[in-house]
Formats: structure tokens, C-alpha cells, sequence
């Protein structure tokens, strides 16, 4: 197994028509299936692995008489360069071989045995969340380039819009991975094989179901630069459980947090994730299940109509605010939902001092922001029609070190101690 090279990644030609990217994703995809531990599915984008390394050899295989080609491999279908590549599920390095692909299997057995570090992460990563056999580890993209780097080959198979793979070093890895207990997870069995080889689950305890990628400086604010679930794990929420991670560590909640959103343009696909995260993450909000750290109630300051019925409004921003939401997103997921109607922004009435000439100039934003009318009936309602869960799939209380709750039985002992030393002073 060798480390990747550094080819130039084939991209997608701007502009282009959705017929012709279609027919791109197919003369452009270099390789057939991938072989990841025990599951075999196939690939469904171009990703910059080397030929020398994907090839067994350096050239082009020829096929022999007999029907089989003259370097070992099996009839593919044309323009694919690799009909299928193992991929180390521990460490995410590949090889064309299967014999190459055990042999690096049973080295990472040995290293099990005598006590060396089993996790599918790097040793200095470290655990950001863990619940319910999920935990998400953070991953040093200028710590570890080896790993990041075959990590990010490998999302790219699966993933129309990305261009960072080797130059990792300004990035973040966020791993979500599942520890098997008594019940393995769930995998789409669409599309998914058993591979050839001999291997089987309890090899692999600990899996790697998808990652997202952070940038650690973004001038524009984002919380994610790239997301991925692996098609075998997909559909079962855990886009929306890394969704939910990304926002949370954006700090957004905290002094000096950060009001952010995914890296845009969203692709297709990862538009239409995005809608459905935002509009669940409102719709929690709204009926106070909440995605405000502070649990505050979102209509406590109600007004009343003049027929005696509570009016329910609230700006975009402030509804962003409460959720760490930029207000371009707030928009875009209110509109999918179909629920409220912005009300046209009044401009404040000038005083007769002011039409006078005696007052300043007036101010240009002396605008009243635009609002939202929002009905909490009509919020349940979407939920229950769209089968949404009120609850939000991750737990506060799965967030560790400074992302952690605030221990509130440890600092009602902390001010004991410290009254306890002011009395004994």
C-alpha cells in the first residue's frame, strides 16, 4: 500500500448543461467499485487516486486471448481505468491487489494484539461528541496529511463538488464513527455487495461512516466546507447528526461564536440535505424544543391584535440569531417549508421637526426590519407531514471537553469551597 500522489483533480466545466455533467460523471469516473473492509458498492464520481498506484501496472491493461487482461485483471467496462480498488477501512489507504489489501488488514491485527492504538483515526485525534455508539473525532488536517489526504480521495468518489485533497493543512476532519455493540449499524443493502474476501465484521468494531471538513480560517464565515456519508450508512439521519455537529462548534451560541452556514455553492444534493436540516432546525425552535442554548421561549414577548388574538412575529434575524442560522438560510428554509409570508417593511413616519428641516438627516436603514408570521400550529403540522422529530438526533450531553454542559453540581461545589475559604480566612 503506498502513499497517494499528487495528480491534478479533473473538474467539472462551469456552465455546463445537466445532461452533458451527466454524461461527465460517467466518461470522468476512473474507477469501477471500491472494496471498503467487507462491503463492496460502487463509485459514482471522478477522484485524482495516481494511475501508477490504481494500475497494477504502468501502462494501460490489454486484454489476452482467453478474454481476461494480461496484468490479472477482470473485464471492466470501458473508460474505467480501475475495476475495483480496496480501501483500508482503518486508515483509508488503497490498494488494486486484493493479496496487498489483506496483508495490510492482518498488520493492523498484529498491531491490535500488542496494544497499539485500534481506533479508524489517527492517535492524536480526539473525541468532539459520542452518543449512543456515534462518536465524532477531531482530526488535524496538518497533523495528519497521510490520513486526511486518503480520506479525502475517498470522499471524492461520492462527491460532485470538492477540490481539496492533499493540501489538507488548513482543515479540520470531523469523524463520525459507530462502535458495534450487540446490534451493528444499519447499512443500505441497495446497490452494496459482500466483498470476496474472507472478511467479516468483528474484524471491525469500530467503522467510519462519513466525515465533514472545516476550514480553520474562513473569511466567509462557514462551518463546513464539505460533508459525506457513505452510501452504505446513508438515509439513516446521520447527515443531519454531523449538520448539527458543524453548527455547534461554530460556537454561534457563545461571545465570540460565529453566525455561519455550509460552504456555498451547495450542490444538488447537498442543497437539498441543507433544506431539510434548516427547516427541522426552525421548526425545533419554534416549538421550543429549541435550538437555543439558553432555552429561551421564542414568543414570551407576544403582542396583541386589537380582536384580542396574540400576534406571533419575529424578524429573520432574530429567528437566525436563535439558531446560529445566517438569514440567507433562515429564508430559504422558511420559503421550502411554505409556512410564513414576509410582511412589507413600513418606513417610519417623519416628525413635523423632522419634515421641517430642524432634526438631521434622516438615517438610511430608518427601515422597520421585515418580519415573519409564524403560526406554531401550522410549524406541528409540517413536522407531523414531513415525519419530523421534534427532538434533535444529537444530545447536548454527548459533547465533551469545551464543548461540554457546564456542570452545575461541580460549580455549586466550586462556590462552597470558595465561601468556605473566605470563612476560614
Amino acid at each position: 500500500m503506498q502513499a497517494p500522489q499528487s495528480p491534478k483533480a479533473v473538474m467539472e466545466a462551469p456552465g455546463s448543461t445537466p445532461h452533458r455533467r451527466a454524461s461527465m460523471k460517467i466518461l470522468c469516473r476512473n474507477i469501477d467499485e471500491v472494496v471498503l473492509g467487507n462491503m463492496q458498492f460502487d463509485t459514482w464520481y471522478y477522484s485524482p487516486y495516481p494511475d501508477s498506484i490504481i494500475l497494477t501496472s504502468g501502462s494501460t491493461p490489454t486484454k489476452a486471448p482467453n478474454g481476461t487482461l494480461s496484468n490479472g485483471f477482470v473485464p471492466f467496462r470501458a473508460g474505467i481505468a480501475c475495476p475495483k480498488l480496496h480501501i483500508c477501512p482503518l486508515c483509508f489507504v488503497y490498494s488494486p491487489l486484493e493479496d496487498e489489501f489483506i496483508r495490510h488488514l492482518l498488520h493492523h491485527q498484529e498491531q491490535e494484539k500488542e496494544g497499539a492504538w485500534s481506533e479508524p483515526v489517527p492517535e492524536s485525534a480526539f473525541k468532539v461528541y459520542e452518543w449512543d455508539s456515534y462518536t465524532v473525532w477531531e482530526v488535524d488536517g496538518e497533523r495528519e496529511k497521510f490520513y486526511c489526504q486518503n480520506l479525502s480521495l475517498f470522499g471524492k468518489l461520492f462527491l460532485e463538488q470538492k477540490s481539496v485533497f492533499f493540501d489538507t493543512g488548513g482543515f479540520k476532519y470531523y469523524v463520525l464513527t459507530h462502535t458495534t455493540a450487540n446490534t451493528p449499524v444499519q447499512v443500505r443493502d441497495r446497490g452494496r455487495k459482500r466483498a470476496s474476501s474472507s472478511l467479516d465484521d468483528s474484524m471491525f468494531p469500530t467503522k467510519v461512516l462519513g466525515f465533514f471538513s472545516k476550514e480553520n480560517l474562513s473569511w466567509d464565515s462557514n462551518n463546513l466546507a464539505c460533508i459525506l456519508v457513505f452510501p452504505p450508512f446513508q438515509h439513516r439521519q446521520l447527515g443531519q447528526l454531523l449538520m448539527a455537529v458543524s453548527y455547534k462548534l461554530s460556537g454561534w451560541e457563545w461571545e465570540g461564536g460565529v453566525i455561519g452556514g455550509p460552504e456555498k455553492p451547495l450542490s444538488t444534493m447537498g442543497r437539498k440535505s441543507y433544506l431539510r436540516f434548516w427547516s427541522e432546525r426552525i421548526a425545533r425552535y419554534v416549538m421550543g424544543q429549541s435550538a437555543d442554548a439558553d432555552q429561551h421561549k421564542v414568543f414570551e414577548d407576544t403582542k396583541k391584535r386589537k380582536n384580542g388574538l396574540t400576534r406571533e412575529e419575529m424578524t429573520v434575524k432574530e429567528i437566525g440569531d436563535r439558531t446560529g442560522m445566517l438569514t440567507e438560510d433562515v429564508i430559504a428554509a422558511l420559503n421550502e417549508m411554505g409556512l410564513c409570508e414576509l410582511k412589507p417593511q413600513k418606513r417610519k413616519k417623519k416628525t413635523s421637526a423632522e419634515a421641517n428641516g430642524s432634526a438631521g438627516a434622516p438615517e438610511k436603514d430608518d427601515v422597520e426590519p421585515a418580519t415573519m408570521s409564524i403560526s406554531r400550529l401550522r410549524v406541528l403540522a409540517w413536522a407531523e407531514a414531513n415525519s419530523v422529530e421534534i427532538v434533535s438526533p444529537v444530545k447536548e450531553e454527548g459533547f465533551l471537553g469545551e464543548w461540554a454542559l457546564s456542570d452545575v453540581d461541580g460549580e455549586q461545589d466550586d462556590d462552597q469551597e470558595d465561601l468556605d475559604d473566605v470563612a476560614s480566612g
